[in-house]
């Protein structure tokens, strides 16, 4: 009889929708104006209403009898006096706005900028660019309410590209679009991917399995754990509930992808998998190799071999394809598509410096903007040159591309110039 083996570490969260709580005797439709005839709401305030520089609030669930009446959450702006908690500390309605925290302080407790990598990388910014140090294509770093590097980070006239909270670069990029990127480019995915992978990657005997994301780091549409499928939101992952007439659930041993409401051809980067007759697959060349790895390592144990699992796995990014970086036959290093086809001739053999800094990310970036007559240049092995130059005037750029400082139209004067620039 054949032996099947799942992954040791399939790991999947799935954040099913939180219903609302409804009750024929309390919270249907008649309930609440009964109650805000009888009991009144008491007066909110108005800070969510005008939400300028000086006021502003949180909108939330009121904390009366099936949320029935408006509650705001007044948020404190810096300097202005705030509550740590504690006994005997009193109680301050609200609470300090977003990138500040509640410090003591000689005049008591205020709210004041909160300490971080992001608002320093702010500082140096700001005082780099009230000396003029800064680059046209160089842009002020953005943090979140918590003081962390927001989700993603752009080149101007280049792509966006998703970040962790300590500001580095992970898997999930765009074609920059100016602000309407915001809308678009929530890496929520790709940020949890990359959270439990750090989490889990010490004690994990097998390689971690997350959610599906696409490319650009939010929610694949769909999920699935073993054969059930469900459509998810493409920000939260929360499952998404399916009505009478709209399929939002499948099993894969009945029905294809494709018969889902959510499913859309340009996310599905293997549709052969709903060809044919049941049963149907949702899966990947890489996975597949991970699985075949894992059954191998098992059953070698079971024969009483001494294996060593952590040694050479392949590598799958959250869309569930092979790293960007890959081997050859003659053990080189190339740039490869999601499909593991080769980007054009990055490439880099052994024994060297390009072999070991190897990261493909200025070959998928080119990539990216194949149809852009300003694509930036490549080293041989994918890498972006530290300096890239557009209509006249070079800069130094890190290794995603960013530029850092001045650009200028005379190369020399450049910090990262070197003899051999052209070459990388």
């Amino acid at each position: 009889m054949a032996k099947h083996y799942c992954l040791s570490i399939v790991l999947f969260i799935s954040l099913t929708r939180i219903r609302d709580v409804s009750s024929d005797i309390l919270c249907d439709a008649e309930f609440c104006p009964k109650f805000i005839e009888e009991q009144g709401c008491s007066n909110t305030s108005p800070n969510c209403g005008i939400n300028n520089a000086t006021h502003s609030g949180l909108s939330l669930p009121s904390p009366t009898l099936c949320n029935c009446c408006d509650f705001c959450l007044p948020l404190i702006g810096e300097g202005e006096h705030c509550s740590v908690g504690g006994p005997g500390l009193g109680t301050t309605i609200g609470r300090c706005g977003h990138g500040l925290t509640c410090v003591r302080s000689d005049d008591g407790n205020i709210c004041k900028r909160m300490d971080t990598p992001c608002h320093r990388a702010q500082d140096d910014y700001d005082l780099r660019h009230s000396k003029g140090e800064t680059g046209a294509l160089e842009e002020r770093p953005s943090c979140d309410g918590k003081g962390m590097y927001a989700s993603f980070s752009c080149v101007p006239t280049q792509t966006c590209f998703c970040q962790s909270e300590e500001g580095k670069r992970i898997f999930g990029e765009v074609l920059y679009s100016g602000q309407s990127v915001k809308n678009v480019m929530h890496c929520g995915c790709s940020r949890f991917h990359e959270k439990i992978t750090k989490s889990l990657r010490d004690s994990a005997r097998y390689p971690i399995i997350g959610p599906r994301c696409t490319a650009d780091g939010n929610y694949n549409p769909i999920q699935c754990i073993d054969k059930v499928c469900n459509c998810v939101d493409r920000v939260t992952g929360e499952i998404i509930e399916g009505t009478e007439g709209r399929r939002r659930r499948i099993d894969l041993d009945e029905q294809p992808l494709t018969d889902l409401e959510c499913y859309d051809p340009q996310y599905d980067l293997f549709p052969q998998q709903s060809v044919g007759t049941p049963p149907f697959n949702y899966t990947t060349p890489c996975l597949n190799n991970i699985q075949a790895r894992v059954e191998l390592v098992r059953e070698s144990e079971e024969l009483g071999y001494n294996v060593n699992h952590a040694s050479d796995w392949p590598v799958c990014l959250p869309d569930g394809t092979f790293g960007r970086v890959t081997l050859t036959r003659n053990r080189s290093r190339i740039c490869v598509d999601e499909r593991g086809r080769q980007i054009e001739d990055y490439e880099a053999f052994g024994n060297t410096d390009e072999y070991d800094s190897m990261d493909c990310k200025c070959a998928q970036t080119s990539l990216l903007m194949t149809s852009s007559t300003e694509r930036p240049v490549c080293c041989k092995n994918g890498n972006f040159r530290r300096i890239q130059c557009r209509r006249g005037v070079c800069r130094c750029v890190d290794s995603d591309g960013r530029q850092m400082g001045r650009e200028a139209a005379d190369v020399t004067r450049l910090p990262c110039y070197t003899a051999n620039w052209r070459t990388c």
